[in-house]
């Protein structure tokens, strides 16, 4: 809704247009009235006021000076000049100070509903505007911090040719990176024993303690994963730069630690003296932060600290080995034993460098993973996961989280391993159970027989065909034939010599034996009972 300015000198024009026109239906929920263009401006000036319908000629201050003062004062307020036939000149020249539109008096109440109309119609669509324009001005001020972040890094986080055009972009989100020399800095955070939809607000957590020990002078953004990034504005800071960011970093891990109990380990990269170096500067901050995994976590750590770093490359080849046969062949106690040796293993090498630990676990994942290529069926769940340890190696976590994620993905594969082998035996079992359901007739048939038509050794067959039916080979094929026998010997008149024949045993009277020893009773007993 809108609020109305009429100012008119003639008490009857004034009234008469408040009174004629349905200003309710047009949008306008309250009208000002005033006699001269000083009167107006007072009102102006105390009350919000949308549209002003004034005339020119009036007392004290003319609706021409009153139009240029609201357009000096007041841009956003609509004004209109109603005005007679002797004044259109003037009228004319109002549109030069800010006015919107004119009507020409006398006029009707039809005639100014319409021009009103008109004009409201504008008015809205202004208005709109007005709001559009300030919303997504809001939405702006609101974003700068996210948006801020996005380009950070960009400049920081990644080797990029567009550097120059996205420092230039940078300048309209309040970034200023025209001074040097810098230094970037990252923060690692412990999220272990934290629950997986605490981590962002953590992660927001560090970044405010890091930004109420910085200020504003030195930008503060999130990296994704676990890593908060600081770039330090040098030029902020007193001589020996250096000294200087590495004794913050040390400040700020005491002050997360201290307001929200929470562990970090903190890198620093070297100094550089243009915002284009800052990758450089924050690539060796991650180099430093490999030393978490050699020296220690919940320290500060800067690039120097990279010369005690062993130099040559280790890898576990036994305790790899153990890892893959223990899933293959044991269970789930002795793979945790296996992961455990590997992180042992790895631990007891003195300063060993985060990339050769990171080329340990993706060659343990890579072994792994070849355990399974040369099945069928294999879940696509167990190969994504497998592709996702490889991203989440390039952002490790404490050596105790990569052991834990090691010992669960390794439990995944033996899962995926034994759902395979036992959907391969009990098909093996399947298929030699219809070899000899379609075979027993044969005097011949033996285990080996049906090893040698399902492709497989005779004592794995053996082993099997116990393991997965709980009898042996020849029991089962024994079964088989009495079955057929009692059926035959039930629904025809055949000989029991012919049944034998019939059912796969060489002579009638060791038929005769097994059929006893099966049912109890004779073939002629059976037959006669049955």
């Amino acid at each position: 809704m809108y609020t109305l300015l009429i100012a008119d000198d003639e008490p009857l024009i004034r009234n008469g247009v408040k009174r004629i026109i349905d200003w309710e239906s047009l949008g306008f929920s309250e009208i000002f009235l005033a006699e001269d263009g000083q009167e107006a401006l007072d009102i102006v000036r105390k009350n919000k006021v949308d549209l002003v319908l004034t005339d020119i000629v009036m007392p004290f201050m003319d609706g021409l000076e009153l139009s240029k003062v609201l357009a000096e004062e007041f841009p956003e307020i609509h004004v209109v000049i109603l005005t007679g036939h002797e004044d259109f000149e003037y009228a004319q020249q109002s549109v030069n100070l800010g006015v919107k539109n004119y009507i020409l008096k006398p006029v009707g109440a039809e005639t100014l509903y319409k021009e009103m109309t008109k004009i409201c119609n504008k008015l809205h669509i202004e208005n709109e505007q007005k709001q559009y324009i300030s919303s997504m001005r809001t939405q702006l001020q609101q974003s700068i911090p996210a948006l801020r972040s996005q380009m950070l890094n960009r400049i920081v986080c990644a080797p990029n040719a567009n550097i120059n055009r996205y420092l230039e972009s940078s300048k309209s989100l309040q970034v200023n990176l025209t001074q040097g020399p810098y230094a970037a800095a990252l923060i690692d955070v412990d999220l272990s024993g934290l629950a997986p939809e605490d981590y962002d607000c953590y992660i927001f957590a560090c970044e405010n303690i890091a930004h109420e020990c910085l200020g504003d002078e030195h930008y503060i953004f999130s990296e994704g994963g676990s890593r908060v990034v600081i770039v330090f504005r040098c030029c902020a800071l007193v001589e020996d730069y250096h000294e200087v960011v590495y004794s913050i970093m040390g400040i700020v891990q005491k002050a997360i630690w201290n307001t929200i109990k929470i562990k970090t380990t903190c890198a620093v990269g070297s100094i550089v003296e243009t915002p284009q170096e800052l990758n450089s500067s924050y690539v060796d901050a991650r180099k430093a932060m490999d030393c978490k995994y050699s020296l220690g976590s919940n320290n500060v750590y800067d690039i120097t600290d990279l010369d005690y770093l062993e130099k040559n490359f280790y890898y576990p080849v036994k305790e790899t080995k153990n890892l893959i046969n223990s899933i293959k062949f044991s269970g789930r106690k002795e793979i945790g034993e296996a992961v455990e040796a590997i992180t042992c293993s790895v631990s007891t090498v003195r300063n060993l460098s985060g990339v050769n630990l990171k080329m340990i676990y993706i060659d343990v994942i890579t072994s792994l993973l070849r355990e399974l290529s040369d099945l069928k069926e294999v879940s696509e769940n167990i190969w994504n996961e497998g592709f996702q340890f490889y991203k989440i190696v390039d952002r490790m976590g404490t050596p105790g989280e990569m052991a834990d994620r090691l010992f669960r993905f390794s439990c995944k594969i033996q899962d995926e391993l034994n759902l395979v082998k036992n959907n391969s035996s009990m098909q093996i079992i399947s298929k030699v159970k219809e070899f000899v359901n379609n075979n027993y007739k044969d005097p011949e048939l033996s285990l080996s027989m049906a090893a040698e038509y399902v492709s497989v050794s005779t004592g794995y067959l053996s082993g099997l065909f116990k393991k997965e039916t709980g009898i042996n080979f020849v029991k089962y094929l024994t079964d088989v034939r009495m079955e057929r026998s009692m059926e035959l010997l039930k629904k025809t008149d055949m000989k029991s010599y012919e049944i034998a024949y019939e059912t796969g045993f060489a002579n009638s009277h060791y038929f005769s034996i097994c059929f006893k020893k099966y049912t109890g009773m004779s073939p002629s007993d059976f037959r006669m009972k049955g």
